[in-house]
């Protein structure tokens, strides 16, 4: 338990001779960077909900097409092209999806690195205001 005490004395001690002078932080730069990410977190969650509503739009008219298609016995009529694209709706359905998921991670991924550099700014004030409460004494 010293040991502690001592790491903790030791710390304070530096703290107080390193911080004699303020940080570098300034708090418009700070809300700016944090509006900037802000924005790029509404333009990623309005992307991929729209990408969402494509795909679900995409994958249900190429199921119903599907189905109609193999239903009417429609292959006579159907040129090769068509018949190809028919066939290979799943693997479009497929990789839809995968995008709308890769997009929903990105907007994730850009959430808590929001969240981390709210943390950080909050961090960085709560630091200069024990600094002049430490320098006032």
């Amino acid at each position: 338990m010293a040991k502690v005490k001592n790491i903790t004395e030791e710390l304070l001690r530096q703290m107080d001779t390193d911080s004699a002078g303020s940080t570098d932080v300034n708090e418009d730069s700070v809300q700016k960077i944090i509006e900037v990410s802000r924005a790029q977190v509404r333009r990623l969650k309005w992307i991929a909900t729209t990408s969402w509503l494509i795909t679900l739009t995409c994958v249900v008219f190429l199921h119903n097409l599907k189905v109609y298609v193999f239903k009417q016995n429609l292959d006579d009529i159907l040129s090769e092209n068509e018949f190809w694209f028919i066939r290979r709706s799943d693997t479009v359905s497929i990789v839809l999806v995968v995008i709308c998921v890769l997009l929903t991670y990105l907007v994730y991924a850009k959430s808590k690195t929001l969240t981390l550099l709210q943390i950080c700014a909050r961090l960085a004030s709560i630091e200069e205001h024990l600094k002049k409460i430490s320098l006032d004494k």
